[in-house]
């Protein structure tokens, strides 16, 4: 019986510095990428501000196979949304719209992935006369939920959310290269 409470103390006091430790963590989660592309910027802007050309790159683009995905809004830009359900993962049903885009220079996208709000800003630098682009990305996301643990959680997968915007970003820059 002793062993039983010794454990339930445990417990209470791993849940307990758990939330403390998640007190002192940023309440956003922000993670920054960029890749370098061989293509115009017009070709990688084209990509960018297109939610129909997103779904083919994105990060949520493992979320969105076999989603019935339905865009409305103008065909390109600032506007554009979409939203899905019945994806695969996490993010199962979720909606984004293009909040700001200026002209081969940044898109700016507000997401709703399963409940969680972020914000994903794409920003493009030309390089070498125009043959060459930099694409910097930036998202960012409030960490709500039961007090502080989703901090602690955000903090533990951050690596993760680091591979999946480079292998976005892989999957962009192989798409911009081969057209």
């Amino acid at each position: 019986m002793k062993w039983f409470i010794r454990g339930i103390l445990l417990v209470i006091l791993l849940f307990a510095l758990t939330c403390i430790a998640g007190f002192f963590l940023p309440a956003v989660q922000t993670n920054e990428r960029s890749v370098e592309i061989s293509a115009y910027a017009e070709d990688v802007f084209a990509r960018l501000n297109d939610l129909r050309s997103y779904a083919q790159w994105s990060p949520l683009q493992p979320a969105l196979q076999g989603a019935n995905i339905i865009y409305d809004g103008p065909e390109t830009g600032v506007g554009q949304s979409m939203v899905w359900k019945g994806g695969a993962g996490e993010h199962s049903f979720g909606a984004q719209e293009i909040l700001q885009s200026h002209d081969l220079e940044f898109v700016q996208l507000s997401q709703n992935l399963a409940g969680r709000e972020m914000t994903a800003t794409h920003a493009i630098l030309t390089q070498e006369a125009g043959e060459r682009v930099i694409v910097l990305t930036k998202t960012e996301s409030a960490l709500g939920g039961f007090p502080y643990l989703s901090r602690v959680r955000a903090k533990l997968k951050a690596g993760a959310a680091n591979q999946d915007l480079d292998a976005a970003l892989a999957r962009l820059k192989a798409l911009s290269e081969t057209n």
